[in-house]
């Protein structure tokens, strides 16, 4: 039984002319079995006299009429009402009456609305006019009422139950566009609030840490302005100044590319060999950097911050100078470096080895952390992240 529903519905009925030529056809056969079966004719005393074969010819002729009433349903309905006229006045069968009232629901659902209009007032006409004339003829209101009763069951209940399905279908697209509209609002109104939680990001970024970076740079340059001293105080008064020069102009471009604008610069990659080498010469480490092919930009970018946070880390919890080696192998960029580190443990609550780890994962490689070496006095930090190369 499931395999038959799902032949109907998607082999019969999986498009619009399918589903009419299927109904057609549907509603013939059911006239022809009516009509061997012998169940007729509507009318008891016809006003002309025919054999009961004539009613096939009308019959198939309704058939092919209903292939025209999605495309026509007012010319449809038009010529169905001609044939079923001439069926009646040879009796009428109930075969010819299906395909009426099949194109009367037909109009009724997919007709325009002044059609529509124009069919509900002229079946309440005709139903009025066929009980008035039927109470005049036969002399009798009873069967006047008769009369009037069954042609409200040909005519008017395929035009109520259209105009029902219709205005179901009306209500259920309102009903659509009513939450279409509120999905759109809602994604609006959340749009809104990450501009708002954006724009209010780059003011706390500007006045805070953009603030404190500049007092930095601003005390650095004071301290080389003063006559030589110490060449090592030197040294790291100019690190100073050029660390907190690059933050400065990277926090500018982040600040603006919150607040909604396109960047002012690109973002250091790892592919920037000057950028790297001013980079580790400012945490006075060495590094090993082989000529790289064109990186995707997400590697690059990534690679540079893995490498910018390893050699903070180094700096801070470490003892030495941090050596870092960059290689590729297997399709993949490897990135190591190594520092010795102190005895003491490393003050807790940082973030720092989290988000590389992040950073790693978010373009597909990993990164990893830990002591290494003889009795475990190297921190070593290993990332690895896949490349291909652009063209």
């Amino acid at each position: 039984m499931q395999r038959w529903m799902e032949v109907w519905r998607g082999r019969l009925r999986g498009t619009p002319r399918r589903q009419v030529i299927t109904e057609a056809v549907a509603v013939t056969v059911v006239g022809l079995a009516l009509h061997a079966l012998g169940v007729g004719p509507v009318l008891s005393d016809a006003p002309l006299t025919a054999a009961p074969h004539w009613h096939l010819p009308l019959l198939l002729t309704g058939g092919l009429i209903l292939l025209a009433k999605r495309q026509r349903p007012v010319a449809a309905l038009g010529a169905g009402a001609a044939v079923f006229v001439l069926d009646l006045l040879i009796g009428g069968s109930l075969g010819v009456t299906l395909v009426l009232i099949d194109l009367l629901y037909t109009l009724a659902l997919h007709g325009s609305a002044l059609a529509v209009r124009r069919l509900v007032a002229g079946t309440a006409m005709l139903l009025a006019a066929v009980t008035v004339l039927g109470w005049a003829l036969l002399q009798d209101l009873r069967a006047g009422l008769l009369l009037g009763l069954q042609a409200f069951a040909v005519l008017a209940t395929p035009t109520w139950w259209g105009t029902s399905v219709r205005r179901q279908a009306e209500l259920a697209g309102l009903a659509s566009a009513r939450a279409t509209d509120r999905e759109r609002l809602a994604r609006m109104e959340h749009e809104e609030a990450l501009r708002d939680e954006r724009e209010q990001m780059a003011r706390d970024l500007h006045d805070a840490v953009a603030g404190n970076l500049s007092a930095i740079a601003l005390h650095a340059e004071a301290g080389l302005a003063r006559p030589a001293g110490d060449p090592a105080t030197h040294q790291a008064l100019g690190a100073v100044r050029s660390s907190s020069r690059s933050a400065l102009a990277e926090m500018r471009t982040m600040i603006h590319l919150l607040r909604g604008g396109s960047p002012e610069r690109s973002a250091t990659g790892l592919s920037d060999r000057r950028g790297v080498e001013e980079l580790v010469a400012a945490h006075r480490g060495t590094v090993s950097l082989p000529d790289l092919p064109r990186l995707p930009t997400a590697v690059d970018q990534t690679a540079f911050r893995l490498l910018q946070e390893a050699l903070t880390n180094a700096t801070k919890h470490g003892t030495g100078s941090p050596e870092a080696q960059v290689a590729l192998a297997r399709g993949c960029l490897e990135l190591v470096v190594r520092n010795e580190a102190r005895r003491v443990e490393p003050e807790a609550g940082g973030l720092g080895l989290e988000i590389m780890a992040e950073r790693a994962c978010a373009v597909g490689g990993s990164c990893t952390a830990g002591l290494e070496g003889p009795g475990g006095t190297v921190w070593t930090v290993r990332a690895r992240l896949p490349i291909e190369e652009e063209t």
